[in-house]
């Protein structure tokens, strides 16, 4: 069953049984009130009767000369004495002589439903002198005014109840379509997509911004939004790793082919052909090293987080580059809280990019500083500077893209592969840290990482938050 008819159903159905418990209690009431008047009239009637001066002299009860001027259309007066046998009975309506003669000694109202008519009915006893009981007066009236009217209220009800579950049958299809609309557009949107595989996105009317539909839009056109981009930037990464890939694979499968047929023969292009091999060879290996560090970091994002020096480590891993490298880097330390909650392998590949970037692109000495954040004491600063050659502002924002480079021949004389900033701030953010970069062209670049000293392991940021 489709949704839009269970919603129909529910509204109609959901509108008659209101209206059919609203029926229910209207006939009651209506009932209640009107019989209750109709008793009213029959107690006043027997008060009447009660000023008559026969009313408390059962010798004189069988006379009727004194009771028929009492008696009204569609009504019964009784007289019965205390072994429930009539004394008097006088019938207008000719219908109501078979009700039950019961002597009582307490005062009987009700309301009896035959299968003629609606009848009131009430019985008082009657005292004689010195409190000594004469028998009892019953009276009862035959209600066929209130039956006409109970039968043409109930008549009104059943055709208003009918056009009732009628219009809201109409109402709730109607209504079940102006609310499922976006409902409809987002399955017709989905269908599209996954059948062309081209993202599109719903068209949101203003006034529906804050409802719950227009939250569900919002929502939907959001999550498209960041798949899109996600799809676009997975394709581009295949595109870039395919190119990054294809380079050296061609310069090794050229020289190869120059080995096979001329370097037997020459050893100054053999020698030439060997070290074109290695050299592409590693850089493969350096880019396929760094495509599993990405593709690792991403497949496991909960990462063991304990407590190191964070001091100590950043330390140790410039000495360590100082050494390789054989280039000066000065370090500074202003921390006063040394101890870091955090994954110190990962930090200490981070400062390893970034001292890398510093000393590939740079001829003078490297400046690494660790110091507190002066807003907030529990998050610290580490700035890498270089005096090298510098980065164009408009070239900033794009850095930590995959395999972006500001120059690409540059870039590749110096080895690099354009994944190290996007790796670093990977790490960056999966200490819940920030990491930002300012340059000059010509006066060399200053890269400021803020990692707070104690970040809780979490999962990574999707694809879409962190590239771009």
């Amino acid at each position: 069953m489709r949704l839009r008819t269970k919603i129909t159903l529910l509204i109609a159905s959901s509108i008659v049984i209101v209206l059919f418990l609203f029926n229910i209690v209207t006939y009651y009431m209506v009932v209640r009130i009107t019989t209750r008047s109709e008793i009213t009239l029959l107690w006043n009637a027997a008060q009447t009767l009660a000023s008559q001066p026969n009313f408390f002299h059962r010798e004189l009860w069988g006379e009727e000369s004194w009771l028929r001027p009492l008696l009204v259309p569609q009504e019964m007066i009784r007289f019965i004495d205390t072994n429930s046998n009539i004394v008097v009975q006088l019938d207008s309506s000719g219908q109501l002589a078979d009700l039950p003669v019961q002597f009582d000694t307490r005062s009987i109202s009700k309301t009896l439903w035959t299968k003629n008519a609606l009848i009131a009915y009430i019985q008082m006893p009657i005292m004689g002198p010195e409190e000594t009981l004469l028998g009892a007066l019953q009276i009862s009236r035959k209600l066929d005014t209130l039956n006409e009217y109970l039968t043409v209220l109930i008549t009104v009800l059943m055709f208003t109840t009918a056009g009732a579950a009628l219009l809201s049958i109409v109402g709730g299809m109607y209504f079940a379509r102006v609310i499922l609309q976006p409902i409809h557009e987002l399955g017709q949107i989905m269908e599209s997509i996954q059948k062309n595989g081209i993202f599109k996105r719903v068209v949101l009317p203003p006034s529906r911004h804050r409802d719950e539909l227009g939250r569900l839009t919002h929502t939907f056109n959001a999550m498209i939004g960041k798949l899109e981009n996600s799809f676009l930037r997975q394709q581009q990464f295949l595109a870039d790793a395919s190119h990054e890939l294809k380079t050296p694979l061609t310069v090794i499968e050229s020289y190869a082919d120059l080995l096979q047929r001329w370097g037997g023969k020459d050893a100054a292009l053999r020698e030439e052909a060997i070290e074109a091999i290695r050299s592409e060879a590693g850089r493969l290996r350096n880019l396929t090293h760094s495509l599993l560090v990405i593709a690792n970091m991403e497949a496991d994002p909960h990462r063991p987080m304990i407590d190191f020096e964070l001091a100590d480590l950043v330390r140790t891993t410039a000495a360590s580059l100082q050494r390789t490298f054989r280039r000066e880097i000065r370090f500074s330390n202003e921390l006063q809280f040394h101890t870091m909650h955090g994954n110190p392998e990962k930090v200490k590949q981070l400062v390893i990019i970034l001292l890398d970037n510093a000393i590939k692109y740079s001829q003078k000495p490297v400046e690494i500083t660790l110091k507190h954040d002066p807003r907030d004491p529990y998050i610290v600063e580490l700035q890498v500077t270089d005096r090298g050659i510098g980065i164009e502002e408009a070239e900033i924002p794009r850095l930590f893209d995959r395999f972006y480079r500001v120059d690409q021949a540059r870039s590749r004389s110096t080895g690099g592969s354009g994944l190290g900033l996007a790796i670093a701030r990977k790490i960056v953010q999966s200490h819940q840290g920030t990491i930002s970069i300012a340059s000059r062209p010509g006066q060399g670049t200053r890269v400021t990482v803020r990692l707070p000293l104690h970040a809780a392991a979490h999962a990574l940021p999707s694809e879409q938050d962190h590239d771009g």
